[in-house]
């Protein structure tokens, strides 16, 4: 299954292009090598000679190498960390279609960027490239960590790009990198950390539409009402805030000066959520969006729609905890390391997430229904019995009804 997503000529294509590629026959060669670190990725709580062991498992002794943990460490070190980059380059991007149930709404293509950190091991070297966490606290962190940012199809949670870098970046440099990924006909939803003008201007400028939230406390003026009950603001950098306030004082008795700012169409509405000990908390949502039209996209829709935005924080479950596995620091103790490891397990992500929407498609299924669980446990089965698996036999697998989620999950819901 595994050579079905990422097969041998892509990963042939990868070396070629990264000038990797062998000079002389090695027990090792560069092809090997590379599933070698996808399969690091895939049995996480292996070291690398039974990660070797599973992958060779089921061929006959004497007919494959068996090279020690020095040796497959020095074939990690002399592979480096391009060719895995330039897979998961190519292998990124929107795997869902118009034959996709969940993908679309209203013929826009929902999807969302936030960061996270992951841990790495607590080396000298990654302590120096990385750091440890910033924020003052009773003790030290225990390991260092480097942040990532990820730009998630919402209907699919496949990735479409990302970035990643010391924990001392922070997320908007990191989400300015991922607009050049932005495109027509995407509804990118964003939290309250992105809501400054230069952001919403530069995301914007990309063609794609905005649905972003703001603080609940970030003056929105109303320069035109709706028939919806919501209005139209001015959204500008700070020169022209200026103008704009002097503009308002003044009874809008003149003609608005010229500004430089970004027209958004303000949502505002309440969500009260209920605890398990019966205690209920409530709270004002602020929306802004460049879907000025309330025709032709309604504000109780496009509130109801800004809850997607949670996909990309499931898709981040599925990336640290079901792939990687539930607090399990990275293996590599070097900055190089790190990265060739991070591009492989987001190389497998991609691939699994292709998986599941083509199995999804073919079904008529939403591919929230499909298990990620099922299908790495397929993958590293057919690793191990070194056995290619049918399309048609995944897609069976993954939409057993005895795999799939049910059609409506229970409400999900933080303390925080």
């Amino acid at each position: 299954m595994l050579t079905r997503w990422i097969p041998p000529s892509l990963v042939d294509e990868v070396v070629e292009a990264a000038g990797c590629g062998q000079r002389r026959v090695r027990l090792l060669p560069a092809r090997v090598v590379v599933y070698f670190v996808l399969a690091l990725g895939l049995f996480g709580e292996c070291g690398y000679r039974r990660v070797w062991t599973a992958m060779t498992a089921a061929w006959p002794r004497g007919r494959v190498a068996d090279p020690s943990a020095a040796a497959l460490r020095q074939a990690r070190q002399r592979l480096g960390v391009k060719p895995l980059m330039m897979l998961f380059d190519r292998l990124r991007g929107p795997v869902g279609t118009a034959a996709t149930p969940g993908v679309f709404w209203r013929g826009l293509r929902p999807v969302a960027w936030d960061g996270t950190c992951l841990e790495v091991p607590d080396s000298p070297r990654n302590v120096a490239h990385f750091r440890r966490h910033a924020a003052r606290t009773s003790r030290p962190a225990g390991y260092p960590q480097l942040r990532l940012t990820a730009l998630v199809e919402c209907g699919t949670r496949a990735l479409i790009d990302a970035v990643f870098g010391p924990q001392s970046y922070t997320e908007l440099p990191q989400a300015r990198c991922l607009m050049a990924s932005l495109r027509p006909g995407m509804l990118l939803l964003a939290d309250r950390g992105y809501d400054g003008f230069e952001a919403l201007r530069d995301a914007a400028a990309t063609g794609a539409d905005l649905l972003w939230r703001v603080q609940a406390r970030r003056l929105l003026s109303v320069i035109r009402p709706l028939p919806d009950g919501i209005h139209l603001t001015l959204v500008t950098d700070r020169r022209s805030a200026d103008r704009l306030a002097k503009w308002q004082q003044r009874g809008r008795r003149t003609v608005i000066p010229a500004l430089t700012a970004l027209t958004l169409r303000v949502i505002s509405y309440q969500v009260t959520v209920t605890g398990a000990d019966g205690t209920s908390h409530s709270s004002t949502v602020r929306l802004v969006t460049t879907l000025l039209d309330p025709h032709r996209y309604p504000a109780s829709e496009l509130a109801a729609l800004y809850h997607q935005r949670w996909e990309i924080e499931t898709a981040y479950y599925g990336l640290k905890v079901t792939l990687r596995g539930p607090d399990r620091v990275l293996r590599s103790r070097t900055p190089g390391g790190v990265e060739q490891e991070l591009f492989a397990l987001l190389a497998l992500y991609q691939a699994s997430r292709q998986a599941i929407t083509e199995a999804a498609t073919s079904a008529h299924l939403d591919p929230d229904r499909l298990s990620l669980t099922t299908a790495l446990h397929t993958v590293r089965i057919t690793v191990i019995n070194a056995r290619t698996t049918h399309p048609a036999d995944l897609i069976a697998v993954l939409v057993d009804s005895r795999n799939l989620h049910p059609a409506k999950r229970r409400p999900r819901t933080s303390p925080r």
